[in-house]
């Protein structure tokens, strides 16, 4: 519990920081003043000003925020500011590089640690038949597999490819399958049951397998970190394309509950699965961001085209309004999106 703990607040922070981060870098350089740098809420632990900007840590180290000139209109600072330094003074080139900044942080943050993984590690080229983590409270810690078990044969019959043993083990759920496994060089027989996982549709024992890497140069591994950071995006939007077209149903996706049990998951198979779901988990708020809704980046980003089209920017009162509509259905959907994973943890 405690690793995962620490492990969700260490990928959160980084996003926030990095995301928060992007905004003010931007901000400041196309000329618009940034009041507050936060990382976290509630009650301030330490802060200081420099450059006209204060820096708060606060009590609560989840997410962050920039408290940006001429967006927040009721900050008292915003009287002493030159209108010449607030957000909706600004031309849309320089707004949208502000805004889209942050999202993009976040894409650069994603691309820049698979490429030094790959660069570290190698590239994946398969997975083997050993196990690297039999998950708590599955049938596979019921029937005491251990991480380094090999799995030689599923009811006596061996398999060219470990992806071939697993599809069996999927399409095998409430039916009982004879594992020979290896274990210190020697050879045993267990059986086990695969369970029917309800949102993934199929039968599991509870373990994954190693991953097999190959070496390559820092250029490919570049490449191979490009490559992922893109293949990842276009899964998003297929997963999005999913949601809408109703193929995948809002009790699927995981909330922050849910966020955290698979950040300490990753957490126990070691720093690089940890930072791997950090690169894909940051690639993810990216994306997200950038979708055209109110309270994220994109819906800033979509008054922007609005205003680039009419020639005339909305009030930013108006803009502050539609998103704070927005962040009552975010944060409305956070609460369902949290009962889901509270109720799959007690019920599943």
């Amino acid at each position: 519990m405690f690793l995962t703990i620490v492990s969700f607040l260490f990928v959160f922070t980084v996003i926030t920081l990095v995301h928060e981060f992007g905004h003010l870098f931007i901000a400041k350089k196309v000329g618009i003043r940034v009041h507050e740098f936060g990382l976290g809420f509630g009650p301030t632990l330490f802060s200081f000003k420099k450059n006209e900007t204060t820096y708060k840590l606060n009590l609560l180290p989840i997410l962050g925020y920039v408290k940006i000139a001429g967006i927040d209109t009721e900050d008292p600072e915003e009287k002493t500011t030159p209108e010449n330094e607030k957000y909706y003074n600004k031309p849309i080139a320089a707004k949208f590089a502000a805004i889209f900044a942050g999202p993009l942080m976040n894409l650069i943050l994603g691309f820049v640690i698979f490429s030094v993984i790959f660069m570290i590690v190698g590239i994946p080229t398969g997975i083997s038949n050993e196990i690297s983590a039999v998950s708590p409270g599955s049938e596979a810690a019921k029937i005491g597999l251990r991480a380094g078990d090999k799995i030689i044969s599923i009811d006596g019959k061996t398999f060219e490819s470990p992806e071939e043993a697993i599809g069996i083990i999927h399409q095998s759920a409430d039916k009982e399958l004879i594992l020979k496994i290896e274990r210190d060089n020697q050879v045993s027989t267990v059986a086990a049951t695969p369970q029917y996982n309800k949102r993934m549709k199929i039968g599991l024992i509870g373990f994954s397998l190693s991953a097999v890497y190959k070496k390559v140069n820092p250029f490919l591994a570049i490449y191979y970190g490009l490559k992922e950071t893109l293949g990842l995006i276009l899964l998003i939007f297929l997963i999005l394309g999913r949601l809408i077209a109703g193929k995948i149903s809002i009790g699927d996706l995981a909330g922050p509950v849910g966020i955290a049990q698979i950040t300490g998951q990753y957490a126990h198979h070691g720093i690089m699965s940890l930072l791997s779901f950090l690169a894909f988990f940051s690639i993810n708020v990216a994306v997200l961001n950038l979708l055209p809704l109110p309270a994220l980046d994109g819906g800033r980003l979509f008054f922007l085209a609005v205003e680039a089209i009419r020639r005339k920017p909305i009030s930013i009162e108006k803009e502050n309004r539609v998103h704070m509509i927005g962040m009552y259905v975010l944060l409305a959907l956070l609460a369902v999106l949290t009962v889901n994973d509270v109720m799959r943890i007690f019920f599943k």
